[in-house]
């Protein structure tokens, strides 16, 4: 490619996260279709329904015009810090429920459209593992020069601590702007629906782990969508091959403002196999350790990981900057590579369990070819995975792996025994067998 390729590449790289952006909320019209005079007001109370785990139950389920309310907003209870506690009841109430979930499963994404611009799976690689419970969407676009990163010589980093600064700190200010222009989160989908006359689901994300979030920055409008299923698919009805995301709010014409098509992936048994989710278990109060959030997901043959942030301890605020993006580019235009850093912490990505829990597609290039759970230790010698736990309630028993513990959100396994050879990658991988 010439200087002039180089520079157009680049330039359209660069340009990615701020068009991701374009699409999502109609050129920044989104926030104002949430509102009284668009039909979708804001309902500060619903009594009774606030705090605890029947608010994912209350679905906007009443006969009366759409509404939305602060406890959706996706970064709500990450900003309370609440959302392990709130994210762990609303699991067990959902499945106790056995309320079926129709997009559970691994998804690619060939379309992603607005009004006027539009993104495919040739512009982007998306990995989108949903549960019935957790969730983690991996999006990383073709223009990101991978190979430069991923071959890069870390012999002398210990990647068994995940120690990332030195290898950012080995950046060009430039690669560190590119290397921003990604994007990853995690947290739980809330299934609901709506007696409005539409008949379609309703989802809602709450993440807890988000590549684009800064701190006091929180997303000001819901992750809120409509589902709507093939019907036409050879599966004959749910669970369906394909579906479309529809936004819940609706532009000044009374349509949807962005949609976007997904696409199973093979392998992921329709997501009637293999399911795993977990969440990384909040250290105890005197445990001088840092506490690191993380997820781990799983259906089929496919799983996604993501990992927290650590701690900004180096990181200046720039009260201007809105996204991550805006951080890091702020942060490098003012000569202060640390805080543009500490916020690229974050790390997430794809793999197959047949392959050995090894990772193909990674937020930090470098650890393409590396098994998961090196990924996620916190420490050399922290690799050794034990599921501790008696009897068949799987959210009763303790995972311990990557030097900390895990708490089971759902699992399809019967006997922690059988989750255990499966982490240890000596378990039955039959169901990836359908290629």
């Amino acid at each position: 490619m010439n200087s002039i390729g180089e520079a157009a590449s680049e330039e359209k790289h660069l340009d990615w996260s701020a068009k991701q952006g374009r699409i999502l909320t109609d050129r920044g019209s989104a926030l104002s279709y949430y509102s009284e005079e668009n039909g979708f007001p804001f309902s500060p109370e619903v009594s009774g329904l606030l705090h605890d785990c029947t608010v994912m139950y209350r679905c906007s389920s009443f006969n009366h015009a759409p509404y939305w309310v602060w406890q959706e907003l996706p970064h709500y209870h990450l900003e309370r810090g609440d959302s392990n506690s709130i994210f762990r009841n609303w699991s067990k109430e959902f499945l106790q429920k056995r309320t079926k979930c129709p997009i559970v499963g691994a998804w690619k994404r060939p379309l992603f459209a607005g009004k006027w611009e539009h993104s495919t799976e040739e512009d982007e690689e998306v990995f989108n593992i949903q549960t019935s419970t957790l969730f983690i969407d991996l999006r990383i676009p073709r223009s990101k020069p991978v190979c430069k990163w991923e071959n890069m010589e870390t012999q002398s980093i210990d990647n068994g601590t995940g120690n990332y600064r030195q290898i950012l700190q080995s950046f060009s200010d430039h690669d560190l702007r590119l290397y921003a222009r990604q994007h990853v989160f995690g947290g739980i989908s809330v299934l609901s629906a709506e007696h409005t006359g539409k008949s379609l689901p309703l989802c809602t994300r709450h993440h807890c782990i988000d590549w684009n979030y800064v701190t006091g920055k929180p997303r000001p409008r819901p992750n809120k969508w409509y589902i709507e299923g093939n019907q036409d698919d050879n599966t004959g009805g749910a669970p369906f091959d394909t579906w479309k995301e529809w936004s819940y709010a609706t532009d000044e014409n009374g349509q949807c403002y962005y949609s976007e098509r997904w696409e199973r992936l093979p392998c992921d048994d329709f997501g009637n196999g293999l399911r795993l989710a977990m969440r990384r278990r909040l250290r105890a109060s005197d445990d001088k350790n840092i506490h690191v959030d993380a997820i781990l997901v799983a259906v089929g043959d496919h799983f996604n990981y993501i990992i927290g942030r650590e701690p900004l301890q180096y990181a200046k605020k720039y009260p201007n900057a809105n996204t991550l993006v805006e951080i890091v580019d702020t942060a490098i235009a003012c000569g202060d590579r640390d805080t543009a850093i500490s916020y690229l912490s974050l790390d997430g990505g794809h793999g197959t369990i047949s392959s050995g829990w090894v990772v193909d597609c990674s937020i930090q290039s470098w650890r393409h070819g590396t098994r998961v759970f090196d990924c996620i230790a916190q420490s050399r010698d922290s690799s050794d995975i034990k599921v501790c736990g008696d009897g068949s309630d799987y959210q009763l028993w303790e995972v311990y792996m990557g030097g900390g513990v895990w708490d089971v959100y759902e699992c399809s396994f019967q006997r922690a025994a059988e989750l255990e050879l499966i982490l240890k990658g000596t378990g039955p991988v039959s169901y990836c067998s359908r290629l």
